[in-house]
């Protein structure tokens, strides 16, 4: 009799139906063979894993469970455990194959162990299907080398953009100490505003790339869509990027079909994409080589083909090309210059045109090609002519009285003087509070206003002004040139939103239309 008063019969009874009910319930295949392979249990979860009722397996050697060429080892690990007593795998868990009723294979963690009843040894196979662990652990492990991989072309990049913003500085610093040194020397001082000019360029192109594609990314885009006709959008392309095709010594030939493409798209947009290829192509050949552009329909799309005589690129790059801060291989010299980023950006500005871009080389030293495919527009209204036609800019008027606010004095005082040597005259402020003194004071007739000052922004400034002086021109010159800034600033009551640095003829050109009216 037991403790408890039962026979000792019904707690064996009991017990054994209480240890069925676990093995019958766990999540894990519980499998027992005897010393010859033979399987003598198979429980529920066992069943689920492998596709086979009990029924099926009892009294069957485990191999069917296991593929080739695991049945030979499953063999030798048997035999070697029976004939000298050691284990290899009995007692420790270890991943393993197992095969399925219908002939799959999935990985498994198994674990083993021996009993004996009487004079007959058993072992238990604990066993749980890992598929979904194993492909988590892949995917990790793609991800941490895609990680890595993005840290060192993060590294790179940042290498290469301290390295391309030196590049400017470098001779700038250079071109104003030529100007101080050789004030009765007009033709080294010429040269020297002509470098400051190409290298500052050279900068406002860095920056905007690293924008752009970040609002890209982000989003943040918004295209300007016109009917366009494709011909224009070359011709604004070409004339972008002749500086750089003129000073390779390239040549350019551009064929445009007989009738006019047209698309719906952003001019500037498109202009950019087709100025970043014909700027690479000059960039990446040799002297004196040729450029072609080639423009024809195809089917419902226009196609605009770039095609150059240069560097070519590697087969193993070209599926890559278009990545984010990819380049070919480049020297510590890198005369090239560039970012990396100009064909992720071509790219995407394409795709959202609805288009797409290719690049094809025949390798190393035997040229490339760049192929854009747009949509073509819909049959029916002509190109808008805003396109064609450049804006006629007004005279400045009578000395009209200019507030300048900044607090970068020199970015004051060099726009202060470039309108004074347009005719008006203009004063320079370097705060919130001093901008209100001077207007009420003054009561200019524009104002030329930075957001990003100290105590009081911009946008309080404007807000203020524009409450005293219900018309008064206010135009914001600033380094934030988002589409948030710009929403924010119209909001705040600026009538223009110039980004810095902003072009000065383009400033003075906008100044003499607002010249024209300036009635509070």
């Amino acid at each position: 009799m037991a403790q408890d008063g039962r026979p000792e019969k019904d707690l064996v009874e009991t017990t054994d139906g209480r240890m069925r009910s676990v093995v019958d319930h766990v999540i894990d295949g519980i499998i027992t063979i005897d010393e010859r392979g033979d399987i003598e249990s198979f429980n529920p979860a066992a069943e689920k894993i492998f596709g086979y009722r009990r029924a099926e397996v009892l009294g069957r050697n485990v191999k069917i469970l296991m593929p080739e060429p695991y049945h030979s080892e499953h063999d030798a690990y048997l035999r070697n455990y029976l004939g000298t007593g050691r284990p290899k795998i009995i007692g420790i868990g270890r991943e393993v194959v197992g095969r399925r009723k219908d002939g799959s294979t999935f990985p498994m963690d198994l674990a083993v162990s021996e009993f004996h009843i009487g004079p007959r040894r058993y072992f238990t196979g604990i066993v749980r299907d890992i598929t979904e662990r194993k492909r988590l652990e892949s995917q990790l492990h793609e991800r941490v080398k895609e990680l890595a991989s993005a840290d060192r072309q993060k590294d790179e990049f940042l290498a290469m953009l301290s390295h391309e913003l030196r590049n400017p500085l470098a001779p700038m610093r250079n071109a104003l100490y030529l100007l101080e040194r050789a004030q009765q020397d007009p033709e080294t001082m010429q040269m020297a505003r002509d470098v400051m000019e190409r290298q500052m360029h050279q900068l406002v192109r860095l920056v905007d790339d690293l924008l752009d594609v970040s609002r890209i990314i982000r989003g943040k885009i918004e295209l300007r869509r016109d009917r366009i006709d494709i011909g224009a959008v070359v011709a604004r392309a070409v004339e972008t990027a002749q500086p750089v095709i003129d000073a390779h010594g390239h040549a350019i030939n551009v064929s445009l079909p007989e009738r006019p493409l047209q698309v719906e798209g952003d001019m500037v947009r498109l202009a950019q994409v087709l100025a970043n290829l014909l700027t690479n192509a000059a960039k990446y050949s040799g002297s004196a080589s040729r450029i072609e552009v080639i423009v024809r329909g195809e089917g419902g799309d226009a196609l605009i083909v770039v095609r150059d005589q240069g560097v070519g690129i590697p087969h193993e790059l070209l599926p890559r090309i278009f990545d984010l801060f990819v380049q070919g291989e480049h020297t510590l010299a890198r005369s090239q210059g560039g970012l990396g980023i100009g064909l992720t950006l071509a790219k995407r500005l394409v795709e959202m045109h609805g288009g797409s871009v290719a690049a094809s080389s025949a390798g190393p030293g035997r040229g490339s090609e760049f192929s854009v495919r747009l949509p073509l527009a819909p049959e029916g209204a002509r190109a808008d002519p805003m396109h064609a036609a450049r804006p006629e800019t007004a005279a400045p008027g009578a000395r009209k009285r200019l507030l300048v606010v900044d607090d970068n004095v020199d970015a004051a005082e060099t726009i202060a003087r470039l309108l004074r040597l347009a005719g008006y005259e203009a004063e320079c402020v370097y705060d919130g509070p001093s901008a209100l003194e001077a207007a009420e004071r003054r009561e200019p007739d524009i104002v030329v206003l930075d957001i990003g000052l100290p105590g009081m922004d911009g946008y309080e400034v404007a807000r203020r002004l524009r409450a005293r002086f219900h018309r008064l021109p206010l135009i914001a010159v600033t380094g934030y040139g988002q589409d948030s800034d710009r929403k924010r600033s119209a909001q705040a009551g600026f009538n223009h939103h110039f980004t810095k640095p902003v072009d000065p003829l383009e400033l003075e050109r906008f100044i003499a239309r607002l010249a024209g009216d300036t009635r509070r």
